[in-house]
């Protein structure tokens, strides 16, 4: 016989922890369930960041620095965090093949004021993690970790989620179960998604690394991939990372090369040091974000709904609305669409209909159609910095704008690139048809 609660809850990323966080506040009885053992270990490539100072899915976060607390002004919660913390993040530069580097924000000039100027705040996500479910399991949540949902049953009046043998019913199922969602899958929400690609990513944690300027997200185009160096929480350690949508690439390999053998970059790593040996790595499915994250008395939060990963701010928000929805449903007795309207209306108005309609995906990456030459060009074209930020949406639309502007000098000084970048466009239907077709839909 399935054990009963008001909510059962599958997942314990930010989105999942912040709704039974939220939801137990009033006294609802949740099950939260999670496969790992011990949530604050993450093993997989995941983000540490929390974006503060610039608005995002209609949030603006602040970060007192003082108490440690990141307050959410527009939704109306604060919480406080207790780990490490590396504070000065400015937002992105991108380097070319020949060490040239297109600067969105001017770091020297915004570290002279970083409580004001800082994009975001690095933090230990598995901290952040336990701080939260430590919040909930005070409020009484019942919790099972070490519990892996293999199937989902839609009752007349709830649902019924199966983990290790056992049954949980909930009046709602809350799906926060990730990137790669499970749960989706079972309720067939993907056979309704446009499916992109699959992305494998691989990354090393090391320390010592001499960067010019370390105070951001750092992309990298080489003529062998593009990869990646993230500040993490503790100062002087990095995620370096590259990732691909193409079967059977040695990813270890890549980076190894990256990091030894580059004959630009691998100068910043001459006395660099891999953590411990540690590393990670994930593989990820991108679909087209659910239009409404809601079926049969199973509501879908967070990753589990969204393109690809929804960022730490905006899961914490969308668990936040999701909890105080889920309070208001249950005193009103309104287990339908109408009870959670609330949630709907904020994830429709703040998520799907400004960024979840994008179309999403390129087709080829740029080093398949230009030199290094002309991506050394392109990428040292641009004279002033461009407005920082640290919003992935923002970053692609800063490229769009800053390119689209230089096209008249690109057409006198090197017609020969703006032929091969529309070469590049003509081919992006079937650049993204040859992706689609080498991933590996979980449907």
């Amino acid at each position: 016989m399935a054990k009963k609660y008001d909510l059962v809850i599958v997942g314990a990323g930010p989105a999942g922890l912040m709704t039974a966080k939220t939801a137990s506040e009033s006294g609802l009885k949740i099950a939260l369930l999670d496969r790992k053992t011990d949530i604050s270990k993450i093993h997989r490539t995941d983000g540490g960041v929390i974006g503060i100072n610039e608005y995002l899915f209609g949030e603006v976060v602040k970060f007192n620095r003082t108490t440690q607390t990141f307050v959410f002004p527009v939704n109306g919660f604060s919480l406080r965090y207790d780990g490490h913390w590396n504070d000065g993040i400015y937002g992105f530069h991108i380097y070319s093949p020949g060490g040239e580097r297109f600067m969105i924000g001017d770091w020297k000039e915004l570290r002279n004021d970083p409580e004001k100027n800082s994009k975001g705040v690095c933090i230990s996500k598995g901290s952040l993690l336990q701080g939260i479910l430590d919040d909930a399991k005070a409020n009484g949540i019942h919790f099972l970790p070490d519990t892996n949902v293999i199937n989902i049953k839609p009752l007349e009046n709830g649902a019924v989620v199966t983990g290790d043998g056992e049954e949980y019913e909930g009046r709602f199922v809350v799906a926060a179960d990730g990137v790669n969602s499970r749960i989706a899958r079972l309720m067939e929400l993907n056979k309704d998604r446009r499916f992109v690609g699959t992305w494998s990513n691989q990354t090393w944690l090391m320390k010592g690394i001499n960067i010019p300027e370390p105070e951001g997200m750092i992309f990298i185009i080489t003529m062998y991939g593009m990869f990646s160096i993230l500040p993490l929480a503790k100062k002087g350690h990095f995620h370096v990372g590259v990732s691909t949508n193409k079967p059977n690439v040695d990813l270890e390999a890549r980076v190894q090369r990256f990091t030894n053998e580059d004959p630009v970059y691998s100068l910043w790593f001459k006395n660099a040091k891999k953590r411990e040996e540690e590393g990670e790595s994930c593989v990820v499915n991108i679909w087209q974000a659910l239009e409404k994250p809601y079926k049969n008395h199973v509501v879908f939060v967070g990753d589990s709904c969204w393109i690809q990963e929804f960022s730490n701010m905006a899961s914490l928000c969308a668990g936040h609305k999701l909890g105080h929805t889920l309070i208001k449903a249950f005193h009103d007795g309104q287990f339908d669409d109408e009870g959670l309207a609330p949630y709907f209306d904020w994830y429709t108005k703040y998520c799907f209909e400004p960024h979840g309609r994008r179309e999403l995906g390129g087709g080829g990456t740029v080093w398949d159609y230009l030199t290094a030459e002309e991506i050394d060009y392109l990428a040292a074209l641009p004279t002033e910095p461009a407005p920082p930020t640290l919003s992935f949406f923002g970053l692609f639309t800063t490229i769009m704008r800053t390119y689209s502007e230089l096209i008249p000098k690109i057409s006198k000084e090197r017609p020969e690139i703006l032929q091969k970048l529309r070469k590049m466009n003509e081919n992006s239907a079937e650049d993204k048809a040859r992706i689609k077709e080498a991933g590996f839909p979980n449907k």
